[in-house]
């Protein structure tokens, strides 16, 4: 009778993992497009920083806490992206390039090949001698998001349509590409983009 006791509960047991497996691969991933504010950001300090746990905007972030802080995923200075992990934060966050693919059909991301935030040159503002350029910790891997055009003045940008994998300061894992890098009436450091993020864990969008 014991036995039998023990084997049901074993049943049981092995009944509600099943259960909660697939409960969490029903999640749907979230699909959503947004639109922030980075215009005037000379400063290399200045960014914008961006949860995908609550979907919205995170304050109170700034350059004595960014890189201690697991409240935000990804930010934007000008047209530079950093995430929350390698030299820039203590994260779990890293990428990877998927290229000029089809957002909707990108379903499943790679597993390997992501790349750690590390040390990119800025622009900042000229100087006596010329440009001025300030070294932050942010993503290399992001810096072909935006093409743009030097010769007009001032530059010019447009959206270059490649769909980017990267890992949230949690480790979830979220598609994303940036749209436009102007609002409606034509002023710059307006970052637009959409994405898709899998809150269950699995890199299936």
């Amino acid at each position: 009778m014991r036995n039998t006791v023990k084997l049901f509960t074993l049943m049981l047991l092995s009944i509600s993992v099943i259960f909660i497996s697939c409960k969490e691969e029903e999640i749907p991933a979230v699909t959503a497009t947004v639109s922030l504010t980075t215009q005037n950001n000379v400063s290399p300090d200045v960014w914008v920083y961006y949860s995908f746990t609550t979907m919205a905007e995170v304050s109170g972030i700034d350059s004595s806490n960014f890189a201690t802080s697991n409240n935000w995923d990804i930010a934007f200075h000008s047209r530079h992206v950093r995430l929350n992990g390698g030299q820039s934060a203590a994260g779990m966050g890293e990428s990877y390039d998927a290229g000029v693919v089809n957002f909707d059909e990108l379903l499943i991301a790679n597993e390997t090949g992501f790349v750690s935030d590390s040390i990119i040159s800025i622009y900042v503002g000229m100087g006596d001698m010329g440009p001025i350029y300030v070294d932050t910790p942010a993503s290399t891997v992001f810096e072909n998001a935006f093409d743009y055009d030097e010769n007009t003045h001032p530059p010019t940008y447009s959206a270059s349509n490649h769909v980017y994998i990267f890992k949230t300061e949690a480790g979830k894992f979220v598609k994303i590409m940036l749209l436009d890098y102007y609002n409606e009436t034509g002023d710059s450091g307006y970052i637009t983009f959409k994405y898709s993020y899998q809150a269950n864990g699995t890199n299936v969008f």
